[in-house]
């Protein structure tokens, strides 16, 4: 036997080893790594001012309960229907089962102070959401938040999907 036969034999053998477990292991990696939920964005429909009638359709008036048509809703204050909405969908319809409770950081017109609200998302899942600061001071259409951001958070209250205001996060400029 001389001594690349044997041998050589066993080091091509140890190679397409090592190369299918490399193949492998590159395959699990990536099948991990998409397993993992990261954070979604979340496209924006509107954002504006919206008055309690707005919310009143047929049904309610039949029936006495909001009927929340298409959008699943968070509010500030669950009593008050006046106030400034931000309209988004998921655009993964996969996942709205998610999004349980949104947390809220805006800055009030006047201000530089950020301030954050938690609230619960009522009904159940569905791809389009509707969030709104009902508060008092949201009352009238004259107040508009200047910047906000908004997240989407699970049962155990990691953040799953996000969307923010064009003022949010600071742009890159051209030179």
């Amino acid at each position: 036997m001389n001594l690349f036969g044997y041998g050589g034999l066993m080091v091509g053998r140890f190679y397409e080893f090592h190369r299918s477990m490399k193949k492998i292991s590159t395959l699990f990696l990536i099948a991990l790594c998409l397993m993992v939920p990261g954070i979604q964005a979340i496209e924006v429909i509107y954002s504006k001012h919206r008055t309690a009638d707005s919310f009143k359709r047929i049904s309610e008036h039949l029936s006495g309960k909001e009927n929340p048509g298409r959008y699943r809703i968070a509010r500030s204050d669950t009593s008050r229907r006046d106030g400034h909405y931000v309209s988004m969908r998921i655009e993964d319809t996969d996942t709205p089962e998610l999004y349980q409770s949104v947390k809220i950081h805006y800055v009030r017109p006047g201000t530089t102070t950020l301030e954050t609200a938690t609230m619960q998302l009522e009904g159940k899942a569905r791809k389009h959401l509707l969030v709104g600061l009902t508060d008092e001071f949201w009352e009238t259409g004259d107040n508009m938040p200047v910047a906000w951001k908004i997240e989407f958070l699970d049962t155990s209250g990691h953040v799953v999907g996000q969307a923010e205001s064009f003022l949010w996060s600071p742009r890159e400029t051209s030179p």
